[in-house]
């Protein structure tokens, strides 16, 4: 008995757990709380990492390293509102803590302004990759690409 305990151990040590149970789906209802706390402006700065993260809009710009102030003044203080559906969400666990997680989705609706469409069929292909800190799946960086046959985002 006491040589198949230490086996055990030996196998649990040499092939750490995977992620937590639960974590795929929290990080699932993250993305979709995300878009939903969007569309009414009331973004959580809690839900990104503390340090910052990284940027890349749909609009083709360069990279922005934002605060959590600076990521929810983005949005808040814009003139146009957000109403995305994620769509197609995948997740991968990664990391030899299993504490970075690469989510890839889909975007779809449209961007208002004043309660009117100023883009209709707004698509996009999203990326976000999340870091576990204190127990909390964070958004760390998020990459937005306009897919194919949308209308893209175009702002005068």
């Amino acid at each position: 008995m006491k040589h198949i305990l230490v086996m055990l151990a030996a196998l649990f040590l040499a092939f750490p757990a995977g992620a937590e149970a639960g974590d795929m789906e929290d990080i699932v209802a993250a993305i979709e709380k995300r878009w939903t706390d969007t569309a009414k402006k009331q973004i959580d700065p809690g839900a990104s990492n503390p340090a910052g993260s990284w940027l890349a809009t749909s609009q083709g710009g360069l990279w922005q390293f934002q605060s959590p102030a600076e990521a929810v003044a983005m949005i808040t203080d814009s003139p146009n509102t957000l109403a995305f559906q994620p769509m197609h969400i995948n997740v991968q666990i990664m990391g030899s803590q299993k504490d970075v997680a690469y989510a890839t989705y889909y975007l779809i609706g449209n961007i208002m302004i004043e309660g009117k469409p100023l883009v209709s069929n707004y698509r996009t292909r999203a990326s976000t990759v999340y870091v576990k800190i204190g127990g909390k799946w964070l958004t760390s960086g998020e990459h937005y690409s306009p897919l194919y046959g949308g209308s893209g985002v175009g702002f005068d």
